[in-house]
C-alpha cells in the first residue's frame, strides 16, 4: 500500500477535528446552565478541535509540514487521540469495577480525545519535519555520492555515448531518481535526439518528441526551454504544468510526478539536456536544483575537452599524413632530382674542358642555384617538425661552430657576454645559425646593401667549409687565435687574411647576446625595413634574383620546432635584429592576442 499524500492527510485531520468540534458545540449547548462548566468542559475543548481542523487544513496545503511526510503528522495525530481516550476510558473502566460514579463519561472522554489530537498533531509536525531534515541530508548525501561518481565517469569515459550513458545509469542506480535521459542538441536543428537513457524503456524514448521551436506545442516544455535559456527548468508537479500536456498521459503511464531539466551547457554552446525523473511532487528543491545544474555543467565542459581532443587527434593524423608526404617528398628530391643533376653538371664540366663559352658559365649557375634550391628543400622537409634531440647546449659554442662552417669573409663575430645556454636539437640550432650568419654577410657587404626601402634577400646555409683562422678581437696584429683577446668583455671573430690588410677590413660585425626570455643574434649592417619585416619569413620570399628565398623560412621552422618565438626588429646599430622567445612563449602570444 503506497503512502498517503499530504492532501488526504491534511483532510482526515482536518475532518477529525470538525468532528470533535460538533461533539464539544453540542457539549456546551447542553451545559448552557452552568457557565463555569460550559467554559472548562466545551469552549476550550471546542477551540483545540478546531485548531486541529484548521491545522488539518494547512498540511492539506503543504503549508506546515513537509508534503512528503504529511502522512507521518496523520499518524501521530491518530495515536495521541487513541492513547488518550484509551487512558481515561480504562481509569473510568476501573472505576466502574469498584462501584463508584462515573459522571459526564463520554464528554470527558471527548475532551481527553481532542487534547490527545492536538497533542499528536503538535508532535507528528515536529517529528515530519525533523524527519525531512535528516532524510534531506541523507539525500544530499547520496546526491554528492551519485555527482562525484558520475564525475569520475566523465574523466574515465572514452567517448561522448559512453559518458552520456554511464551518467544516466549512475543517476538512476542512486535510488534518488527512477529514471533519467540525455537528450542532445546541435545549434540549428529542429529536434533534440535522445541519446542515453536508464529507466526508461525503449518504446518511451521512441515515442518522445522535443522541439526547440517556442510557437510549437512540443517546443514550449522544459526541454525546449532549457535549451533556450540555458538554465535548469524544475517542474516540482508535472501536472500542474500546462507546457507539459503533450506529455501528461506519457507521464502517467511511467507514475512521474516532478522533473527537472538540466541544460548540458559548455564554453560555447549548449550541447543539450539531461532529463531527470521522480515518482514525488516537489523533488527538487533550491539545493538540488544547484547540484544538478554544477553537474550539466561538469557535463558540457567535459563534450568540450571530449571535442577538443578528437579535433586534436584528427589534427596530428593530419601531420602523420604530411610528414609522410614529406619525406616522400625528400625522397624524389634527393634521388629523382639530385642524380639527373649531378649528370648534368658532370658533363657540363666536360664540356666546358673543351669549350670556352660564356653560356656554359650561365648554365653553370643556373645547375648551382638548383641545388642550392634542393638543399632547401630537404633542410624544410627535414627540420620541420618538432624535435625529440633536445638536451642544453651552449649558444656560444654553438655560434662558434657555425661561423667555422659558414663563408663569413671580411666578417666578425662578437658576443655581447656570456649568451647561455639552451634546450635545443644541437644540429638543428647550428642551422639557425648559420642561416642568420649568411644572411647578415650577403646583405651588410659594401656592394650587396640595399636602400633603406630595400627588402633583404634571405639565403640558405652555405655548406661548405673553411680552414681559415679567426683573428683576435683587436685585430690590429698579425696574429691569429681561435679565442678572444684576453681581458677583452665580448669575443670577436673575424675570417680572411691579416687584420692590417686594407681589404681585411670587417665590413659587417655580428653580434649574439642573451635576452630576459632568450637570445638574439644582430648586425651592424643596412637592417630590414619596418614594413618588410612580416614578410621576411615567408616561404620564397626574396629580393635577390641569386636567392632561394628558404633561408628565413628555415629559420622560423626550426624555431617553431622547438617551441620557440622569433621576431625581427631593428639592432642597436640600425641593423637587422632576431630576438628568439624560448620562455613564456605561451604567455606572449596571449598577450598579443588581448
Amino acid at each position: 500500500m503506497g503512502r498517503l499524500s499530504a492532501r488526504t492527510s491534511g483532510t482526515i485531520i482536518c475532518g477529525a477535528g470538525l468532528v470533535l468540534a460538533v461533539f464539544h458545540l453540542q457539549s456546551a449547548v447542553r451545559l448552557q446552565a452552568f457557565p463555569a462548566l460550559v467554559l472548562i468542559e466545551a469552549i476550550v475543548p471546542l477551540a483545540l478541535a478546531l485548531f486541529v481542523a484548521g491545522a488539518g487544513a494547512l498540511i492539506r496545503e503543504g503549508d506546515i509540514a513537509p508534503t512528503q511526510h504529511a502522512d507521518r503528522v496523520l499518524g501521530w495525530t491518530t495515536v495521541g487521540m487513541v492513547a488518550l481516550s484509551v487512558a481515561v476510558g480504562w481509569l473510568f473502566v476501573d472505576a466502574a469495577i469498584r462501584g463508584q460514579d462515573v459522571p459526564a463519561a463520554a464528554r470527558t472522554v471527548g475532551n481527553a480525545t481532542t487534547l490527545g489530537a492536538l497533542v499528536g498533531l503538535v508532535v507528528g509536525v515536529y517529528d515530519a519535519r525533523g524527519q525531512c531534515q535528516r532524510r534531506r541530508a541523507e539525500q544530499l548525501t547520496r546526491i554528492n555520492d551519485t555527482l562525484r561518481i558520475a564525475t569520475q565517469e566523465m574523466v574515465n569515459a572514452t567517448g561522448r555515448s559512453e559518458l552520456e550513458q554511464e551518467v544516466c545509469e549512475r543517476l538512476t542506480d542512486s535510488n534518488i531518481y527512477d529514471s533519467a535521459w540525455i537528450g542532445r542538441y546541435t545549434p540549428g536543428d529542429e529536434f533534440v535526439r535522445p541519446a542515453a537513457w536508464a529507466g526508461h524503456d525503449d518504446e518511451y524514448i521512441d515515442s518522445l518528441e522535443v522541439t526547440v521551436d517556442p510557437t510549437d506545442p512540443t517546443g514550449q516544455g522544459p526541454g525546449g526551454e532549457s535549451i533556450r535559456t540555458g538554465e535548469i527548468q524544475p517542474i516540482q508537479d508535472v501536472f500542474d504544468d500546462p507546457s507539459l500536456k503533450p506529455w501528461w498521459d506519457l507521464l502517467a503511464e511511467k507514475g512521474v510526478e516532478s522533473m527537472a531539466v538540466v541544460p548540458l551547457v559548455g564554453a560555447n554552446r549548449n550541447h543539450g539536456f539531461l532529463s531527470v525523473y521522480a515518482n514525488r511532487v516537489n523533488a527538487f528543491d533550491p539545493q538540488e536544483q544547484e547540484a544538478l545544474s554544477e553537474l550539466g555543467e561538469s557535463i558540457g565542459h567535459t563534450i568540450d575537452s571530449m571535442a577538443a581532443r578528437e579535433q586534436l587527434a584528427r589534427r596530428e593524423q593530419e601531420l602523420a599524413r604530411q610528414n609522410k608526404r614529406l619525406d616522400e617528398f625528400a625522397s624524389v628530391v634527393s634521388h629523382d632530382l639530385r642524380n639527373p643533376l649531378t649528370v648534368a653538371t658532370g658533363n657540363l664540366d666536360l664540356v666546358q674542358m673543351e669549350v670556352d663559352d660564356e653560356r656554359l658559365d650561365r648554365i653553370a649557375g643556373a645547375l648551382d642555384r638548383m641545388d642550392e634550391l634542393i638543399d632547401d628543400l630537404l633542410t624544410l622537409s627535414r627540420y620541420g617538425r618538432t624535435v625529440n634531440d633536445v638536451k642544453s647546449v651552449d649558444l656560444r659554442s654553438i655560434a662558434e661552430n657555425a661561423w667555422t662552417t659558414t663563408d663569413t669573409e671580411h666578417a666578425r663575430l662578437r658576443f655581447d657576454g656570456d649568451p647561455g645556454t639552451v634546450e635545443a636539437d644541437e644540429s638543428r640550432l647550428t642551422q639557425v645559425f648559420e642561416n642568420l650568419f649568411r644572411n647578415s654577410v650577403e646583405h651588410g657587404s659594401t656592394d650587396s646593401r640595399p636602400e633603406a626601402d630595400d627588402s633583404v634577400e634571405h639565403g640558405s646555409t652555405d655548406s661548405s667549409t673553411t680552414t681559415d683562422t679567426p683573428l683576435d678581437a683587436g685585430g690590429a696584429d698579425n696574429q691569429s687565435s681561435p679565442v678572444p683577446a684576453e681581458g677583452a668583455d665580448s669575443g670577436d671573430f673575424r675570417r680572411g687574411g691579416h687584420a692590417n690588410d686594407d681589404d681585411d677590413t670587417p665590413e659587417v660585425t655580428i653580434t649574439v647576446g642573451r635576452t630576459t626570455d632568450g637570445f638574439y643574434i644582430e648586425d651592424d649592417g643596412p637592417g630590414i625595413p619596418e614594413s618588410e619585416r612580416e614578410k621576411v619569413f615567408e616561404t620564397g620570399y626574396s629580393t635577390d634574383p641569386e636567392g632561394t628565398g628558404f633561408g628565413l623560412n628555415i629559420v622560423r621552422t626550426i624555431a617553431e620546432a622547438h617551441g620557440w618565438a622569433v621576431d625581427v626588429t631593428e639592432g642597436a646599430a640600425g641593423g637587422a635584429r632576431f630576438e628568439f622567445t624560448t620562455t613564456g612563449v605561451e604567455m606572449r602570444v596571449s598577450e598579443r592576442a588581448r
